[in-house]
């Protein structure tokens, strides 16, 4: 009797044990994300880990009474061991979702915020102010790159707390140690709209000493209106014939491609004056790659600190009806030429550390460009007053004049032994050239930075004495 009823008592003990109750919601949600990574992700040895493990590790981590900030903090932990830019998840509580939802929809409408035009950083527990939109709300209430963020509306620093109904009470402190007390009140509008609005008011002429400085800061790239705006700004300032161009990629949002170096390239007149690049490491993505380039080929001098060296390329991925958005590496680019950006990022020419907080409205990175563009020797007073005889340059003959080429095609094109002398103009990337007959020979393997030599009363008499 034992025998049987043993089998039977196991049966039923069996049928009656309970099923496994349905995954809660945040854990539906946490699996979702995270099945999403490890689909996507470039990188299948996931940095060499132990991946699934370490996913159910963070699993366990997820309770049922987890609102959406909960799970994404969860999973941005659970990401971290990877080490990838272009990998996070953000929700409608950060800043980020607002500006990356809008810029991936390449709408100017869509993912409407309140907009004050501070984009934050948060350091040491505090948050400052890293950079302001010119125009915006809080440029025009007096907030400055640097200022310190101490709270909104009596309460703490929240991004997006600003009200467009009505003026918000933003504390601010300069220094650390004053306080002061804004007004400011917020558009509602879509990041892109702003970024795109902000990239348009920022062209400007700076006079420097007697030269005229043509400004333009690139706030993102991502889409034909942001490149149309900057072809634009160029356009005007070849008109009024700039001196030298400082293009500003610092902060924002990336995207550039290499068009943004085609008038660059194409205008005469804008390839043979001084140009500078101010980049730091809120310099991501395809402005990365434009800086590099530009570097590369001598188009202009870059001047600032690191880039971030975030270049994977990301996928974006809009969960639960845009509840998440979701950023995944899902692929990796080394540009042809210049090698791995990703974690490396892009060096300046002339190193300039960034002011971080309590700048006063100083601007060191801008301030040495500028100082390089007053300080250097003039090609068009030179120009005055070298008046070589002739020479021939190509297969034609022609009188002392400016070359319309720059330091390189002038060493490819002049016939040999490609005799030339060199005024050196505002950067040694854009001398001018000069083909001067048997003055002065430079070797087709003269070193970048060493062309020719600085116009000088030595230079002068020795050219008065060749005539």
């Amino acid at each position: 009797m034992t025998n049987i009823l043993l089998p039977l008592l196991l049966a039923v003990a069996v049928r009656a044990a309970p099923a496994p109750a349905p995954a809660c919601q945040a854990l539906r949600e946490y699996d979702a994300l995270a099945s999403t990574v490890t689909r996507e992700f470039y990188d299948r040895t996931f940095r060499r880990l132990d991946w699934n493990a370490r996913v159910l590790r963070y699993r366990a981590r997820v309770r049922c009474g987890f609102d959406a900030s909960d799970v994404a903090s969860t999973v941005n932990a659970l990401l971290s061991a990877l080490h990838a830019s272009h990998t996070a998840v953000y929700t409608a509580k950060d800043l980020e979702y607002w500006a990356l939802e809008s810029l991936f929809s390449q709408s100017m409408d869509a993912f409407e915020t309140n907009v004050s035009g501070i984009l934050p950083e948060r350091r040491g527990g505090k948050w400052y102010a890293r950079y302001v939109l010119p125009g915006s709300p809080a440029d025009v209430a007096g907030v400055t790159a640097g200022d310190e963020l101490v709270g909104l509306n009596g309460g703490d620093f929240d991004p997006l707390g600003f009200s467009a109904q009505s003026p918000s009470q933003l504390i601010v402190s300069p220094d650390g140690h004053r306080r002061r007390t804004i007004r400011l009140t917020a558009v509602h509008e879509s990041m892109r709209k702003a970024l795109l609005d902000a990239t348009e008011r920022s062209a400007r002429i700076l006079p420097v000493g007697e030269r005229r400085v043509g400004y333009f800061h690139l706030w993102a790239a991502t889409g034909a209106p942001f490149l149309q705006v900057m072809s634009s700004a160029l356009s005007h300032f070849e008109d009024q014939r700039i001196d030298a161009l400082v293009l500003d990629f610092r902060g924002g949002y990336g995207g550039a491609d290499l068009r943004y170096l085609t008038r660059l390239r194409t205008s005469r007149y804008l390839e043979r004056i001084p140009k500078y690049v101010l980049i730091d490491d809120g310099v991501r993505s395809g402005k990365e790659w434009v800086a590099a380039v530009a570097r590369r080929d001598g188009i202009a001098t870059l001047v600032g600190s690191r880039t971030a060296g975030a270049f994977l390329g990301g996928l974006a991925n809009h969960l639960f009806n845009d509840k998440y958005f979701l950023y995944v590496a899902g692929r990796e680019f080394v540009p042809p030429g210049i090698g791995p950006l990703e974690g490396i990022g892009v060096q300046p020419d002339v190193a300039v550390k960034p002011c971080l907080r309590f700048c006063r409205g100083s601007d060191p990175q801008l301030s040495a460009a500028l100082r390089m563009i007053r300080t250097a020797p003039s090609s068009r007073a030179a120009a005055l007053v070298w008046r070589p005889g002739p020479f021939r340059f190509g297969h034609r003959r022609r009188r002392g004049r400016l070359c319309d080429l720059d330091a390189r095609s002038c060493l490819r094109f002049a016939p040999p032994p490609r005799l030339c002398l060199l005024a050196l103009s505002s950067s040694p990337q854009t001398p001018s050239c000069w083909a001067l007959g048997r003055l002065y020979q430079i070797e087709r393997g003269a070193r970048r930075g060493a062309w020719g030599l600085p116009f000088n009363p030595i230079a002068i008499s020795v050219l008065q004495r060749s005539r």
